[in-house]
This record gives structure tokens, C-alpha cells and sequence, in this order.
């Protein structure tokens, strides 16, 4: 019960890493404000006292201060906040479109950075210290043509969690992130084809896809007190992948 009598923000909480992350933490003994676009999957009855929920499109200015009045009452147990929100759009280089670019880091990048100043300002005046976890990609750092909105967004959010965590660092805020890769969630399956399952196969060396919970159980220990000496680090959570330098199919003699 490592979280009881905390406060979470989760973002895209609806599904995929955001959800896997709020059922732990409420699992664990932890109230969860739940964030998203829409909230269309039912949550456990189990779960009812401890959860609650906000509707907010993070590309729009408006959101950060949505959710900060929503925290108003619970200004002194808002301990964590987990940034799972993303979006992902696909298109080769010369397709992109200036939309395209700017919904993508409105999302993964902008919206990230002003709810994190509105729900960190709840965690600053409480005094008591707090957890911001951000959701990176094996694609900030890996290349992934056909995605550079998507991987501009995740670099950005891995520089800019380093200068939070030393900015946040005297209020007792840890800001770290976890840097998952292949992963099964709603925003991956329609590109998951056979053919690349099978290629993630070779090029993982662990060879498995990982559900959203195994990227949750990291993302949890940064969120808990059992990081507390932990700040400005990103933790890879990929089976592999990142670290990887073999050759598809063959080997060296």
C-alpha cells in the first residue's frame, strides 16, 4: 500500500499505459484524478471512493487550469503526477504538415510542461515533497522514420524533465521519466502488424511486447518514496531494445 493517502494525477487514463497506472496505483491504496480526452472504459466499483475524473484535451491552454480546480479540495494530499498522455502520427517526412507537428508537441510536449507547472504549483504550496513521472518513447533517442513530430516530442520531454527535476529539486519534487518501447496499447495495435510483430520479435532481446502493465511497474517505483534519491533520470523499460547493436538474423563467427 505504498501509495495510501496520496493523490495522483494520471493522464490518458481512459487506456493503455495511462490506465494500467492508475488501476495499480488505486491498487495499491492511492486516489487517482483520472485526465483524459474521454473516459469511455468503465473503472472497477472496487475503486469508486478512491477515483475520480476530468475531461481534457491537453493541446488546449485551457486544460492545466481544469485540472488544477479539480485538485482544489485535495490541495494537501496531490503527491504524484504521471504524464502518459501521447499522441502519435504517422507520415513520411516530406507529408508531414504543419498540423500535424503542432497537435503532436501540443500534446506529447507543450501540454505536458503547463500541467505539470499547474499541478506542481498544488504540490510546492503542500510542502511536502512529490513525484512527476513523464512517459518518454525508445524513440527519443532510437530513430523512427516516419514519426519525427512524435520523436521531436519525446526528445523535448526528456531535455526539458532534466531542467524541471533541478528546477523542483528544493521543493522536494522528483521529476524523472521511463522510456518504454514496444508496447500493446490502443495507439500501437493499429500499426502492430504481423509483419511487425515479427520483426520486434528479432529486434528485441527479450523478443516479447510488452502489455502496459510492466511499463506501470516502473513507472510506479519512480512515483513511490523507493526512488526518493532518484531525479532527472530516464528509466528504459524496452526488453532490449534500445541497448541492442546485433545484427537482424545473423551473427558474427
Amino acid at each position: 500500500m505504498r501509495f495510501r493517502e496520496k493523490l495522483a494525477v494520471v493522464t490518458g487514463a481512459n487506456s493503455g499505459i495511462g490506465r494500467a497506472v492508475a488501476l495499480r496505483l488505486l491498487e495499491e491504496g492511492g486516489q487517482v484524478l483520472a485526465v483524459d480526452i474521454e473516459h469511455t472504459e468503465p473503472w472497477p466499483e472496487t475503486f469508486s471512493g478512491q477515483l475520480s475524473s476530468v475531461t481534457a484535451d491537453l493541446a488546449e491552454p485551457e486544460a492545466p487550469a481544469r485540472v488544477a480546480s479539480a485538485l482544489e479540495k485535495h490541495v494537501q494530499s496531490v503527491r504524484i503526477l504521471v504524464n502518459a498522455a501521447g499522441i502519435l502520427r504517422i507520415a513520411p517526412f516530406f507529408e508531414v504538415t504543419p498540423s500535424d507537428w503542432d497537435r503532436v508537441l501540443a500534446v506529447n510536449l507543450r501540454g505536458v510542461f503547463f500541467l505539470t507547472q499547474a499541478v506542481c504549483r498544488k504540490m510546492a504550496a503542500a510542502g511536502a515533497g512529490g513525484r512527476v513521472v513523464n512517459v518518454s518513447s525508445v524513440h527519443a533517442t532510437v530513430s523512427e522514420p516516419n514519426a519525427a513530430p512524435y520523436t521531436a516530442s519525446k526528445g523535448g520531454l526528456e531535455a526539458m524533465t532534466r531542467t524541471i527535476a533541478t528546477e523542483l529539486a528544493p521543493h522536494k519534487i522528483t521529476v524523472n521519466c521511463v522510456r518504454p518501447g514496444a508496447t500493446s496499447t490502443a495507439m500501437s495495435k493499429p500499426i502492430y502488424t504481423e509483419e511487425i510483430l515479427a520483426a520486434l520479435a528479432e529486434r528485441i532481446p527479450l523478443r516479447e511486447v510488452a502489455p502496459p502493465e510492466w511499463v506501470a511497474s516502473a513507472i510506479c517505483y519512480l512515483a513511490s518514496d523507493e526512488s526518493l534519491y532518484t531525479t532527472g533520470a530516464c528509466l528504459d523499460v524496452d526488453g532490449g531494445y534500445a541497448m541492442n547493436g546485433s545484427l537482424p538474423v545473423v551473427k558474427y563467427q
